[in-house]
């Protein structure tokens, strides 16, 4: 029955091949140059700058597709990599199976394979009449670099060459969710030669994960995302064996324990509530300290952390109102000489007053304490040794104009406010209003005020200014410009130290179906005026866009 199926599937495809274009396209290219120059100033970059971008989706018979990008640059970093840098990938897509080739990423979970870059092949199974589901991936995550130094300056610290494979398969549907994962990152021990003085060691890493989500009641959604992680961070440490668990001892080439290697744990989990007056939510997340995965690029790990939020629609959604709550701590295993523990809590309000007038409001508390670790009479106690208390708040509002509200006038207050145990204080304050509007559908025009200020202890900095802006469509607005001015005068204690102008004008244009051309000009002027200085530096940045669209 199967190869009748597949057969009789097969034959229809064939039976359109011939209404179908074998090779059909889309996307586009795009270069983009950048100019740059400094007047009484050090360059703050080269002079010129090149990039050129690919992105087109390649369609075959209409059964396979396609996607490939392509990146090519000018490349700054003189030591490491002279040459341009050269980076391409594609995604074909038949049916349900999708191939990633060549420099891609993908993602697995949060605390397994987490969108690194890789250079290999993967694939993804995605069925859209079988709830059964398959990821794989192989490839390499770095390079092998041998260590680079100058005249007693370190330009690139050596890393082994990193390779990995990664396996997740599950079953999902609508209401119910459930994969495994497994991922393996491992050093290639030989691939660079390591000097004696410098502290590296090649790493070995397994995690297992478990993904899952589903829906009861109707009105409950549960999910969980779990990990455990097995790091050796020195794969030429002494063997040895793992007592906790005896499966770590038993498996194979897969993974082997010595003395360096340490086996954790990261949980996250959320319990959501979904009715029709209101929503709620609840989560926890703990990550053991020295929780690692190398198909990260970056965790935080060492913190439990309970949240909880509610959301409140009210008078047919015209008014909204939200809060949120949690603590966080961190020393898990009681190892760190002090522990630091957050409260946190946030809400806001957007309200419809009327068809014109639209408000919001937010407020969030943030709280943190650090408490040191004593030993007295050989048991450790807790003593505050510091606290910090944060506020935010902020009101924007906005009221439109006109008959057919193409005018506009606006404002937005925020404040911030911090203390802490050693008396220090601080309370920044920005005010933003302006007025735009739009005349006779090609004219665009704004002015604005902008004033902030910052209060630390004894300090107090002040910037304020206005800006102007100003845009017109041009041959039945395929060609659109745009102007914009601001000024700002920075104080000191009250004292004016400098005065910042800057100055973008920008056009662009549609020419035809495929070509667009864009160019901008930005131009700083800044005037120092502080005591015993006197001082005017200019800087001028353009940048010229061609982009051609199949």
């Amino acid at each position: 029955m199967v190869i009748i199926c597949a057969h009789y599937s097969f034959a229809q495809d064939l039976e359109t091949i011939k209404e179908q274009k074998f090779l059909t396209y889309s996307g586009g290219v795009s270069l983009n140059n950048t100019f740059y120059k400094a007047i009484g100033m050090r360059s703050q970059r080269d002079p010129y700058f090149w990039q050129f971008n690919a992105n087109i989706h390649f369609n075959i018979l209409n059964l396979v597709q396609v996607p490939f990008s392509l990146t090519l640059s000018q490349q700054q970093k003189q030591f490491s990599q002279p040459q341009p840098f050269n980076r391409f990938g594609l995604s074909p897509t038949y049916k349900s199976f999708t191939a990633h080739l060549g420099h891609r990423s993908m993602n697995f979970s949060q605390f397994t394979l987490a969108g690194t870059l890789f250079f290999g092949a993967g694939v993804e199974y995605t069925p859209d009449n079988n709830p059964w589901r398959a990821s794989a991936m192989y490839g390499r995550l770095a390079k092998p670099v041998e260590r680079f130094a100058q005249d007693g300056f370190v330009f690139a610290e050596p890393t082994f060459r990193r390779t990995a494979f990664g396996v997740k398969t599950g079953y999902e549907k609508e209401d119910i969710s459930a994969h495994f994962i497994l991922f393996k990152a491992d050093d290639d021990e030989n691939s660079i030669t390591v000097p004696d003085s410098v502290d590296i060691a090649p790493q070995e890493n397994l995690v297992l994960g478990i993904l899952s989500k589903f829906k009861f009641l109707s009105v409950f959604t549960f999910e969980i995302d779990y990990a455990h992680s097995m790091l050796t961070r020195d794969k030429t440490a002494t063997s040895g064996t793992a007592n906790e668990f005896s499966f770590r001892n038993n498996l194979g080439r897969l993974f082997t324990v010595n003395q360096s290697s340490s086996f954790k744990n990261a949980v996250s989990t959320k319990l959501t509530f979904d009715g029709n007056l209101f929503q709620l939510n609840l989560a926890y997340r703990r990550i053991d300290p020295e929780f690692t995965t190398l198909g990260s690029s970056f965790l935080n790990n060492d913190l439990q952390d309970i949240s909880g939020g509610i959301a409140l629609p009210l008078f047919n959604g015209k008014v909204s109102l939200s809060a949120n709550t949690g603590v966080q701590r961190n020393n898990l295993d009681n190892q760190l000489a002090a522990q630091v523990s957050r409260f946190i809590f946030s809400s806001s309000a957007s309200i419809a007053a009327t068809e014109r007038l639209n408000t919001s409001f937010s407020y969030s508390n943030f709280s943190t304490d650090t408490r040191q670790k004593l030993l007295e009479d050989d048991l450790l106690s807790d003593t505050l040794a510091y606290f910090q208390v944060t506020r935010n708040g902020s009101v924007t509002a906005n009221y439109a104009l006109g008959a057919e509200k193409q005018s506009n006038v606006f404002g937005t207050l925020s404040l911030q406010d911090a203390t802490d145990s050693d008396k220090n204080e601080s309370l920044f304050t920005n005010v933003n209003t302006g007025f735009s509007t739009v005349w006779n559908t090609v004219w665009r025009f704004n002015v604005s005020a902008n004033y902030n200020k910052n209060v630390i202890t004894d300090s107090e900095t002040t910037s304020l200014g206005p800006g102007l802006g100003m845009g017109r469509s041009l041959w039945e607005n395929k060609i659109q410009m745009n102007l914009a001015v601001n000024l700002f005068n920075n104080y000191i204690q009250s004292e004016l130290q400098n005065r910042i102008v800057t100055l973008r004008w920008t056009a662009s244009s549609s020419l035809g179906k495929h070509h667009s051309i864009s160019l901008s000009t930005f131009y700083t002027d800044r005037e120092s005026m502080s005591e015993g200085e006197n001082t005017n530096t200019k800087e001028i940045r353009g940048n010229l866009n061609y982009a051609y669209r199949f």
